[in-house]
């Protein structure tokens, strides 16, 4: 019995966990890319939010 339960909670949670893994692999690159082109990650964030 509680081996149904743990599959329940794990199906419930696992679009939530892949969607968090996918942005963070995003985010992740996003960095990369940042710093591949010499521009501060600060400067870009205040440039995105300033306009």
């Amino acid at each position: 019995m509680k081996k149904s339960v743990k599959r329940g909670v794990i199906s419930d949670y696992l679009p939530w966990i892949l969607i968090a893994v996918a942005v963070l692999v995003i985010v992740l690159l996003a960095v990369f890319v940042i710093k591949g082109k010499g521009i501060s990650i600060i400067e870009r964030i205040k440039s995105l939010f300033g306009g």
